[in-house]
């Protein structure tokens, strides 16, 4: 069959089959039709309610007179009304595709309109009856008037991108890339390479772009491109205390009593009286950012604010006012009053007060079976068939007893002693012996010249003597020392000791009896009688508590260091030695060391 007859074939095969006198609609399964959009404008009416009130007349039922039968009342009614409202619908039309035209009612596009007109892009040739079209690389159509789509299919080859164009199509690559030989590849673009990228310090390139950047120090302008030197410290840099920036570098710094964290920003304290830092002479006190020294009681702390000197004890005694607010005795200390009981007391919790000490509670007693307790102490007793032992604390069956003689007691009075014997017999020469002290029944032995008395084993001195071995007289007593009123033994001036005020007050005491005691720091001793502190060399102030200014050393700082001053590290305040800096040498540091020493 032909080509110029299959349309008429086809034709005739529909209309044999198709119903007579219908009219057929374009449908997209009929040949060469195509599918089209269009908009189009719908007219729909649309509901309105709408309501108004009117008064309606009523009669009403079982009413007198025809006046009270009428009433009126008020009543809602509603109606409905219609506009006309507009609307833009989108609509799918078939239509015979181009080059393709329809005839009556056939079913399809059958007419080709090749045989009609020219060809756009391309050239017309026979084809033996019919005259078609030839169309031109990139062009379709009957009569090669549409454009065909390279990049549909397989994006036209292209690695990256593809633009179609009448006729044709080529390749395109992304911003930072371009097109390999072949047309069709994309390979990147190293934008450094040209003029640095326009970067004024640093280019950096990377696949498909490329970016600046600025050396240290420096930071990138919002143009991108040029750098700004900047303080690296701006905004503090994170640092928590102080920001220090070197040859352009960001460094954190802690204020004094700190110290920087692992982090190199934050701060943290430093425990000056751990490490050793304080040089406190008595207790270091740590504080955050900081420390304190702090003195032990009865000393104060000097001007350095680390040494602690000795507070003058004489100025108040602590026990003068109220006896110190104890209740027996006081005694002044360095940190006030030292309050103490008596035998059979103890201090109470205020460390002031006395109050009885229960021996019987507490174990203290010696008593086998029975404590009796008392203010100031307490008393043993037995039970019934047992007798107090002599030594007060045990108890002897009554049964077991045996009677035992004792010694008789013999109280001897002499010169207001009393003796008891027999534990020692002292033999003491004298003509006569007071008539009070006589026996009546041994009158005889009484009136011998050597007499045997009982007493401790401790040697009596009688009359106005006095020592060791009684050999001492008032007489004896040196240095302005006297003897007593009424007692042995010399009464001393102040600054002097001894049993004959012929020994000097003890270092660290003086006064009279060298009873009273120094207030002198470092090591120095105060005068015997007056209690004025003398200071070693190096030393002075009232206490000696003060180091010699710089450049004076010696006794008192009276004499002047010798030292050159630019050469020295230091003189010594004891004796003026000078403790040269490095490269200088010499006893006053006044030379140079040699070159290589």
């Amino acid at each position: 069959m032909t080509s110029q007859l299959w349309p008429w074939c086809f034709c005739a095969w529909v209309a044999a089959g198709w119903p007579r006198g219908s009219a057929v609609q374009l449908r997209p399964d009929m040949p060469n039709v195509c599918e089209e959009w269009q908009l189009t404008v719908v007219g729909l009416p649309h509901p309105c309610v709408q309501a108004f009130t009117s008064t309606v007349k009523l009669w009403r039922r079982g009413c007198a007179g025809p006046g009270q039968c009428v009433g009126y009342e008020r009543r809602t009614q509603y109606y409905t009304i219609y506009r006309q409202a507009y609307s833009v619908e989108q609509q799918t039309v078939y239509r015979c595709c181009p080059g393709w035209s329809r005839q009556d009612h056939e079913p399809g596009c059958l007419r080709s309109a090749s045989a009609v007109g020219t060809c756009f892009h391309g050239r017309s040739r026979s084809d033996r009856e019919a005259q078609r079209c030839q169309c031109s690389r990139g062009f379709q159509g009957p009569h090669c008037q549409y454009d065909v789509n390279e990049c549909a299919v397989d994006n036209g080859g292209c690695r990256d991108q593809c633009c179609n164009t009448i006729g044709s199509y080529y390749c395109r690559c992304h911003a930072g890339r371009k097109l390999e030989q072949d047309g069709r590849g994309c390979e990147d673009i190293d934008e450094c390479a040209v003029v640095n990228g326009g970067c004024q310090q640093r280019c950096i390139n990377t696949l498909g772009t490329f970016h600046c950047e600025c050396d240290t120090g420096y930071r990138l302008h919002a143009d991108e491109r040029t750098c700004i030197k900047m303080d690296p410290c701006t905004g503090g840099n994170g640092c928590a205390h102080i920001c220090q920036s070197e040859n352009g570098v960001a460094r954190c710094a802690c204020h004094p009593g700190y110290q920087l964290s692992e982090d190199k920003k934050a701060c943290g304290d430093v425990n000056e009286c751990a490490g050793g830092r304080a040089h406190c002479s008595h207790r270091c006190v740590n504080t955050v950012g900081s420390f304190t020294c702090a003195c032990h009681p009865g000393f104060q702390l000097g001007a350095d604010r680390t040494q602690c000197y000795r507070i003058e004890l004489e100025i108040v005694n602590s026990c003068e006012k109220n006896n110190g607010g104890c209740s027996h005795h006081c005694e002044h200390a360095l940190g006030g009053p030292r309050c103490s009981c008596n035998h059979g007391y103890q201090l109470d919790a205020d460390e002031k007060t006395c109050i009885d000490l229960d021996e019987c509670e507490t174990g203290e007693a010696c008593c086998a079976q029975l404590c009796i307790n008392y203010p100031g102490g307490y008393g043993c007793s037995c039970q019934e068939g047992f007798q107090l032992s002599t030594d007060g604390c045990g108890c002897d069956d009554d049964d077991e007893l045996e009677e035992e003689e004792e010694e008789a007691l013999e109280v001897v009075r002499f010169a207001g002693l009393l003796f008891k014997s027999p534990p020692q017999l002292l033999h003491y020469v004298s003509t006569s012996l007071p008539p009070a002290y006589q026996d009546e029944e041994d009158e005889e032995e009484e009136r011998t010249d050597i007499r045997e008395l009982a007493a401790f084993p401790k040697v009596v001195c009688v009359g106005d003597t006095f020592g060791p071995d009684c050999s001492l007289s008032c007489e004896d007593c040196m240095n302005g020392g006297r003897c007593r009123g009424g007692e042995p033994g010399c009464s001393c001036p102040a600054g002097w000791s001894g049993v004959l005020c012929n020994e000097r007050c003890p270092k660290g005491l003086f006064g009279k009896n060298c009873k009273r005691k120094c207030s002198c720091a470092n090591n120095g001793h105060c005068h015997r009688v007056y209690g004025a502190c003398v200071c070693d060399p190096g030393r002075y102030g009232r206490f000696c508590h003060l180091n010699c200014p710089k450049g004076t050393y010696g006794a008192g700082c009276s004499s002047e260091c010798q030292c050159v001053e630019d050469n020295t590290l230091e003189c010594s305040a004891k004796n003026g030695s000078c403790t040269c800096k490095s490269g200088y040498q010499g006893n006053r540091c006044q030379k140079a060391c040699p070159d290589g020493l």
